[in-house]
C-alpha cells in the first residue's frame, strides 16, 4: 500500500484516496517518509513546508478534483 501525506483540511482528498487503496495520513502528524504529499498550494511560509526526500511527490491540489489529485498519483508512483 502506497503512504501519502496530504494536508489538514483536505478531507475529500484523503477520503478517495482511501478508497483508492491509498494509506493516507494526515500532513500536521506525520513522521514517517511518504511516497507523495498532498497540499492545497495555500502554505505561504517555507518555514512551515514539510520537508521532502528526493524522489517524493509533491501534488498542489488547489483547483484539483480528488479524482484528478488521484489520477496525478497514479501516473506519478
Amino acid at each position: 500500500m502506497r503512504l501519502v501525506s496530504v494536508e489538514t483540511g483536505l478531507d475529500e482528498i484523503k477520503t478517495h484516496l482511501n478508497e483508492c487503496g491509498y494509506q493516507v495520513v494526515d500532513m500536521a502528524e506525520n513522521v514517517r517518509p511518504v511516497e507523495a504529499v498532498i497540499y492545497s498550494g495555500l502554505v505561504a511560509n517555507p518555514a512551515n513546508r514539510a520537508k521532502v526526500a528526493r524522489g517524493t511527490a509533491v501534488i498542489n491540489a488547489a483547483g484539483l478534483s480528488a479524482q484528478q489529485v488521484a489520477s496525478y498519483l497514479h501516473e506519478k508512483l
